[in-house]
């Protein structure tokens, strides 16, 4: 049996216009996979736009992509006090939460096990209600969802019969195996040291989260995106791909290619334009790099 290979883009949904320039990855490239942002402004345009591209939801999977970065909460800041600032706006970092996993015991954990639950269903509501039965994978942005806190609040609400209707069959765990890295010298070299260290803390809970889903039945795709993350470039995944296509075939397993096409153009288009870190990550001239590799790789293979 052949295993799918998924040419997923992130982030889809910040602008119409963003949208616009992800799928064009789709119908002019190989893209065929997009995660979509929950607590954008511009979802039911950007959810139009998808549909009127894939009508019949069969050329392009559709991911949630969990959002407790940036932005607005879904469930209202007065839902969710301990997850935002003063006006509003998500401001708990990866090692907040990562903290909190730690050190939250009794009233304090269950206040924050309860926030996240509240917000992680505003976010599944938000997005099913339009695509419903086509949203089948769940993400999260920065990979947020994979700190246990976070985690089983996930697992909670999706077992609640609100939405046990969802036919949610894969949840990344986004870990690139390292064997078919270690046997390219160069490419293994040009990790950026950065990208190593994210490597080894989601490492930390990918066993313990990948048991559990397993449990449930639901899939976890071999991942190939962490340990270049926004340097997908043509002649990174010319040189690693085929590696990584032969471990996932080897395991039976889906294997998803994570890019970030899509560039902003200008900072007030950003979900908050405050953080210098995301006004970076969405202006980054690498996205429009991302985006011409996934075309160009639809010429190639």
């Amino acid at each position: 049996m052949k295993n799918d290979i998924w040419y997923h883009a992130d982030d889809f949904g910040v602008t119409t216009e963003q949208s616009e320039r992800i799928l064009d990855c789709c119908q002019n490239g190989v893209l065929n996979s997009i995660s979509v942002l929950p607590n954008t402004p511009v979802l039911g345009e950007a959810l139009e736009i998808l549909n009127r591209v894939d009508p019949d939801g069969t050329r392009i999977r559709r991911v949630l992509h969990l959002n407790f970065v940036e932005g607005k909460p879904l469930a209202g800041a007065e839902h969710v006090p301990g997850l935002v600032d003063s006006s509003g706006y998500f401001d708990k970092s990866f090692f907040h939460f990562f903290e909190w996993n730690y050190i939250k015991r009794g009233a304090g954990r269950r206040s924050v096990v309860q926030q996240l639950k509240a917000e992680i269903a505003a976010q599944l509501r938000a997005v099913t209600t339009v695509c419903d039965y086509r949203i089948t994978a769940i993400d999260s942005h920065q990979h947020y969802h994979m700190i246990p806190i976070i985690f089983d609040s996930l697992m909670e609400v999706l077992s609640e019969r609100e939405f046990e209707h969802l036919r949610i069959c894969q949840i990344r765990i986004p870990v690139d195996p390292a064997a078919p890295l270690m046997h390219n010298a160069q490419m293994r070299r040009g990790v950026p040291g950065i990208n190593w260290v994210k490597w080894c803390i989601l490492k930390i809970y990918a066993g313990r989260n990948k048991k559990v889903l397993r449990g449930k039945g639901i899939e976890t795709p071999v991942f190939f995106g962490i340990f270049y993350t926004c340097e997908m470039k043509k002649e990174v995944v010319e040189a690693l791909l085929p590696a990584y296509r032969a471990y996932a075939d080897r395991k039976g397993q889906d294997l998803e290619l994570m890019f970030h096409p899509g560039n902003l153009t200008a900072r007030y288009e950003l979900l908050d334009a405050r953080s210098e870190e995301l006004v970076a990550f969405y202006m980054s001239d690498n996205r429009y790099f991302e985006a011409e590799c996934l075309k160009l790789l639809g010429r190639d293979f």
